[in-house]
């Protein structure tokens, strides 16, 4: 039994034909019959149906999920226009791939459902244990893509372990940024198992350490931050940076790009909490929940220090493999680094290609929201954070 990976990618302008050369670059290492998947990244200046069909002009039939958003990420580097396109096939492993639409209606269900469909379509008589689950999901807030999350981890128990991020369009004009097979949605969970003898590994980091003391979150309802330490969050952030008088509720939004917030974990990355505005109110809008009672801390990186966890989160995802072969890698990184980055986005991605192999197959997305879990972790989302996500060459293959 064999299992077969490729990866393309084209910056073709016309979305179709984009779309057909990264397909043909994908499938061209497969021998003996089309993929079982296709994963299909593009960037939000594409048309998603137009390069979906251009990549199914190629291989037919098969299942495909992916998404679209601001940059890509494949075994070339960082790309803010393009397609990525990764095509699997395999003897050995247990692929499924579905969609649960509508799903902010009621996400814990979504969520449940999706991983039912998952299993549903999976052959009774595989008796492999490892297991990826790729997740993408489009344009929620952030407490319906928690609720969605969470309900597909408990639904898939702790050994599972996930890796993806939110796809959105920007500036608005892709109205429907998430594929399955030839259909485009918007408010939906879409999803790719991989149910394999092989080992899987996640990685998760983002470079970020504290910068100020500890602050109490004396009252907050989902990503709204009221108060910290009983006071105006706004207020008590900004006494965290007596040297910057410039720091006012009309150059929050900028400055605190830089210094976002860190909520502590016992043995793990602090998971990261982006402010993405002030109110006249003092209070904070953040890219995620914060709940009352928890401590928090401003935090700080740099070029460096989001390189280095680059490679971290590389190693991590790779421990799990102990010297085997990694056979492909998904890779989620935060748009905020992207900007943040600039150029040095492209240092990010070969810096986690030095780490699982040169020759490994890589896509991924520069997300908005980054989703992990690792065994016996529940799923998380993160803000600011590089996730890694590998599958490991099954037994039968090595």
């Amino acid at each position: 039994m064999t299992t077969q990976v490729g990866v393309g990618f084209s910056q073709f302008v016309d979305p179709v034909e984009a779309g057909r050369r990264a397909a043909e670059q994908a499938v061209e290492p497969l021998t003996g019959r089309d993929p079982d998947l296709v994963v299909l990244f593009s960037t939000a200046d594409l048309d998603p149906r137009q390069v979906s069909a251009g990549v199914r002009s190629v291989t037919g039939k098969a299942k495909l999920i992916g998404g679209c958003s601001a940059g890509i990420i494949v075994s070339q580097g960082a790309y803010r226009s393009g397609v990525a396109v990764l095509a699997l096939r395999s003897e050995e492993m247990c692929i499924a791939a579905d969609v649960t639409p509508e799903a902010s209606q009621d996400p814990a269900q979504a969520g449940q459902v999706l991983v039912r469909r998952l299993v549903a379509q999976r052959d009774k008589a595989c008796q492999n244990v490892n297991e990826l689950l790729l997740v993408l999901l489009g344009a929620q807030e952030s407490e319906v893509v928690i609720t969605e999350v969470q309900a597909m981890g408990d639904e898939v128990g702790p050994l599972c372990q996930l890796v993806g991020g939110g796809t959105v369009s920007p500036s608005g004009q892709i109205k429907r940024p998430l594929l399955l097979d030839g259909d485009t949605y918007r408010d939906a969970v879409v999803a790719a198992s991989f149910l394999t003898s092989g080992p899987v590994g996640v990685g998760v980091k983002h470079g970020y350490r504290p910068f100020s003391r500890p602050l109490v979150v004396t009252r907050s309802s989902g990503n709204v931050l009221y108060e910290l330490d009983g006071r105006p969050a706004f207020q008590a952030y900004v006494e965290q940076f007596p040297d910057s008088p410039e720091l006012t509720l009309a150059s929050f939004s900028e400055f605190a790009r830089n210094y976002p917030l860190g909520l502590p974990q016992i043995d793990r990355e602090y998971i990261i909490r982006d402010p993405s505005g002030a109110r006249p109110d003092g209070s904070l809008v953040c890219a995620g929940t914060i709940p009352e009672r928890a401590v928090v801390r401003i935090m700080s990186g740099s070029r460096e220090t989001l390189l280095q966890a680059a490679k971290e989160a590389a190693i991590e995802a790779m421990q799990p493999l102990a010297g085997h072969r990694p056979l492909s890698a998904f890779v989620f990184s935060c748009v905020s680094r992207l900007e943040y980055l600039g150029q040095s986005a492209q240092e990010e991605v070969a810096t986690i290609r030095e780490v699982v192999g040169p020759e490994t197959p890589l896509v991924g997305l520069f997300s908005f929201g980054e989703i992990a879990a690792q065994p016996d972790s529940p799923p998380v989302l993160h803000n600011k954070t590089v996730v890694v996500g590998v599958l490991g060459t099954p037994k039968s293959d090595r």
